[in-house]
This record gives C-alpha cells, sequence and structure tokens, in this order.
C-alpha cells in the first residue's frame, strides 16, 4: 500500500488541550482523543521529514481502533488535506502553493521604495548600507528623476487604483526640496491617473521640523522612525558622525510629530543587537511616548560583536514570549498593544497566508535608486547582480521572470515539508545572502527560532480567540502601516 504523511504541521498546547496547526492551508485544529491519539501513533512509528510524518497507513488499521469515529477523523484530515498519500497532488486544492509567475510581462507594479539620497547624517553601528551609502556615496534623487519614477509607476500599475511610494534612504530629509516635490507631483499625477498614492516614509528622526511634520501631515504620510528603545540603549549604536549620541535629538522631534501629525500611523523600530535592554522595557518605552506601534528585528549585519548568537536568541525569544502574555492580558480588554511582531504574525494567522515568497521583493515592489535603477528591494540597491532594469526602460522582465523562479519557495528543499512553508517562505534574501552566501537559500539560521516564535504566536491566538474573537476581526482588518524597515 502507498505510504501517507501528516504534513507540514506543529502541534502545540493551550492548557490541557492539544491544538494541530497545519502550515499548508492556514488550519488550526483542537484535537479530540481519537485525533490526539492518531498523530501520537504517526509519530511513533512513522519517519520524519521536517514537520511531515511519513507513514503506513496499513500499520494503523492494524494497531488502532477502525470504528466509525476512526473513519470520520481520517475523512476529516484528508478532506482537510492534512492527511495525504506521498505522491499525491492533484484535486488538492487549498495545500498547493501558487506556482511561480509563467509570465511577468503584464504584472502590475504597485509599491516603489524610492532612495532620495544615498547618504545619511548617523553612523549607526549596524547600517547594512554602509553609513547609507551603498557603495555609491553622494548620489541624490533629482527631481527630474523623482517625476519620471511617478510616470513609470502610473504607467506600470495596471488596473490597481492604490499604489504606495515609500520615501527612503539614507536618510529622506537630507533631500528634503525633492521629497517635497515628490509626493506633491505624484498627488497631482495620482489625481490624473485616478489613482489614490499612499505614502510612507523611514527616517532616524534627526532632521525633523515643524514645517515637515506638518507637510506629513497633510499628505497622511505614515512614518517609521527608528529608535532603538530608551537612551543609554539607542546612543549606544546610532550616533551622529562627531560620534554624540542622536537619542535627545530624536526624542523631541519625536515629541513634535506625535503631537503634530494625526493623519496617517507614526510606528518605530527598533534594531535588536548584542546585550539587548530588556524587550519590555524599550516597548513600554516607545509606547509611552505615543507611537502606534513597536517593531523588533534582530540586527542583519554579521558583526559578531552585533549580532545575536543562539543563547543571545533564545533570550530574545523568552522575553517576546513575556510580551505575548501582555497582549493577550489587553487584547482580552479590548486594548490593543503595539507590538506589531505579534500583531502581524495574528493577522497573517487569522487570514490563512499562503505565500509562495518571503516578500513582495520583485513582484509588484522595487526599489528605486536616485538614477532611476530598478531594484529588488531597498536592500539591494546598488547591487547592480540584482538590477531588474530602470524607470526610463521599464522591467527587465525576462530576469524578472528568471528571479522569481529561483527564489520561489519550493525550489528550497528544506522548506518542502516544513509547517511554515506558507508563513515566511524561505525569509528575507537579504539575509539569506549575508548569513548564508546565497539569496535564493532559506533563512536557516533562524529556522528553529521561527518555529518557536510561531508557536508562540499560534498559543496567543487560541487564546485570544477564546475570549476575544472579535479582536482578531478587527486587527485582520487594519491595515499594515506602510513602511520599510531600514
Amino acid at each position: 500500500m502507498q505510504k501517507m504523511q501528516l504534513s507540514n504541521y506543529i502541534q502545540f498546547h493551550v492548557g490541557n488541550q492539544s491544538y494541530l496547526f497545519h502550515g499548508l492551508t492556514g488550519n488550526i485544529l483542537a484535537l479530540d482523543e481519537t485525533a490526539a491519539d492518531f498523530v501520537a501513533f504517526v509519530q511513533k512509528h512513522g519517519e520524519s521529514s521536517g514537520d511531515s510524518w511519513i507513514f503506513d497507513p496499513e500499520k494503523y488499521v492494524s494497531k488502532m481502533d477502525t470504528t466509525e469515529k476512526y473513519q470520520k477523523m481520517l475523512k476529516e484530515f484528508m478532506d482537510l488535506e492534512i492527511l495525504q498519500y506521498v505522491e499525491e497532488s492533484e484535486g488538492r486544492r487549498f495545500s498547493l502553493t501558487p506556482p511561480s509567475p509563467a509570465l511577468t510581462e503584464n504584472m502590475p507594479v504597485k509599491t516603489l521604495v524610492i532612495h532620495l539620497v544615498n547618504e545619511c547624517n548617523l553612523r549607526c553601528t549596524y547600517c547594512y548600507a554602509g553609513d547609507g551609502e551603498y557603495g555609491a556615496p553622494q548620489k541624490y534623487l533629482s527631481k527630474e528623476v523623482a517625476e519620471q519614477a511617478v510616470h513609470f509607476l502610473m504607467e506600470n500599475s495596471g488596473e490597481e487604483t492604490s499604489v504606495t511610494l515609500v520615501l527612503f534612504g539614507g536618510e529622506p530629509f537630507l533631500n528634503w526640496d525633492v521629497l517635497k516635490h515628490l509626493v506633491e507631483y505624484s498627488t497631482e499625477q495620482g489625481k490624473k491617473w485616478g489613482k489614490k498614492v499612499q505614502y510612507s516614509l523611514t527616517t532616524n528622526g534627526t532632521l525633523l521640523s515643524p514645517a515637515r511634520i506638518k507637510f506629513l501631515n497633510q499628505y497622511s504620510v505614515g512614518v517609521s522612525v527608528s529608535m532603538d528603545g530608551t537612551k543609554e540603549a539607542h546612543d549606544k549604536n546610532r550616533f551622529f558622525a562627531g560620534g554624540q549620541g542622536s537619542y535627545d535629538q530624536v526624542n523631541k522631534n519625536v515629541n513634535r510629530l506625535i503631537e503634530g501629525h494625526q493623519s496617517a500611523p507614526v510606528g518605530t523600530r527598533v534594531t535588536v543587537t548584542k546585550g539587548f535592554e530588556k524587550i519590555e522595557a524599550s516597548l513600554q518605552h516607545l509606547l509611552s511616548k505615543g507611537f502606534y506601534e513597536v517593531g523588533f528585528a534582530p540586527v542583519t549585519e554579521p558583526d559578531t560583536n552585533l549580532m545575536l548568537n543562539d543563547r543571545d536568541l533564545q533570550e530574545l525569544l523568552r522575553q517576546f514570549e513575556e510580551i505575548a502574555d501582555l497582549y493577550v492580558e489587553n487584547a482580552i480588554h479590548n486594548r490593543y498593544l503595539g507590538f506589531s511582531n505579534m500583531t502581524n504574525l495574528l493577522k497573517e494567522l487569522h487570514m490563512g497566508t499562503n505565500k509562495a515568497y518571503g516578500c513582495g521583493a520583485g513582484l509588484g515592489f522595487f526599489a528605486v535608486s536616485p538614477d532611476g535603477g530598478l531594484y529588488l528591494c531597498h536592500r539591494f540597491n546598488e547591487d547592480e547582480r540584482f538590477k531588474l532594469g530602470d524607470i526610463y526602460s521599464g522591467v527587465h522582465r525576462q530576469k524578472q521572470k528568471e528571479m522569481l523562479s529561483e527564489l520561489h519557495v519550493d525550489r528550497k528543499e528544506s522548506c518542502k515539508t516544513c509547517a511554515l512553508k506558507h508563513i515566511c517562505s524561505g525569509g528575507c534574501y537579504y539575509e539569506a545572502m549575508e548569513r548564508q552566501g546565497d539569496y535564493r537559500k532559506p533563512n536557516a539560521h533562524y529556522c528553529n527560532w521561527m518555529h518557536e516564535w510561531i508557536t508562540i504566536g499560534l498559543k496567543t491566538y487560541v487564546r485570544i480567540l477564546e475570549h476575544n474573537p472579535d479582536f482578531l476581526d478587527r486587527i485582520a482588518g487594519i491595515d499594515k502601516e506602510r513602511c520599510v524597515s531600514n
């Protein structure tokens, strides 16, 4: 008899109740005694492959009760495509991964990350962009190139009625006149083309002024400010060229920003480095300033003095779990705790994400260099290996098609049997290149960590679902802040 597999799942417990999360379909099942017995049998007698277990169904039939309740349970597992024959693929409706695009010629461009300048006034220890220069110093976007980028977006967004411009750098406010012109011009062009243009901006916060804040508010620009927590934590890695810490300047400007900018979300992002401050202390400090959300991201820079080792990552996970308890406590009482790492995960679990790619890079999302080049994403700015055309001649569609084929999660062997296949889809391409030496590889350095983090998210989801399910509906309806992290 052909072998079967219990595929791509994570088993977890909330209290005394056992649950199964099937990553390919996004289903979360509360296991009754019959189902729990079956899962235990498969794990005892089967052969593991990633998060899947392959077993001989004849052994199950001969050793387990085959009464109606077992037959019903098996049918439900097969109907949900959690249980299937190993070679079976035809007829699967829910668990198949979307294929890579067969044609890319008419794929709409939805988001452009505009590099206004390859320069920064800070000298952060962990900057992946080499002080904002990306290996191409002193490049500033001109008004002419800015206008061409807008025309490119309008002409290549197809039937999309909403498009996004992300204002990025280096530090984008170093090119304020062009930033201002770009927003005004694209708003005008959006009206002519019948498209709503949405804006977000990532800044270090040092160059904000009342006039600039007023402008951001007028055009509903979502803002992400890079802050690393309290003054001591922030000034440890984020300082000016002269060596003085930037916290006092950023803090003063953030207070003005929060007070004067009410038309779009204002969030912040913390880069987590070795010796990081207690996460709850950073979170509460930043939320107390009025930020809508705070996100935490381990440093990308592979410097051993900065990057987190396995022990550091476990400590980060432990502290994230503590924040998850606070998140649940607030959610049960209809209060929103702006811990965006958890919010974004709960949204994906609630909506049943099925992604073939780690992100939208190269799909409808491109970065634009100051001279008009189109790149896979903002982290690959100025890297010719990842150039996919320019705003004058358009997207190099054949190269786009080839790159998307290479990056598809089904090309990543270790992802095939992973329960997180349709959530992380192998992770960030830039981090894979930095840590694995190949942008096409999965983020193997985070695989175990991600499993544990997703399990924390699953437990959080179930706890909220039991006590206040409407909360999950509400956060799933909240648009993500359209901010690109630096």
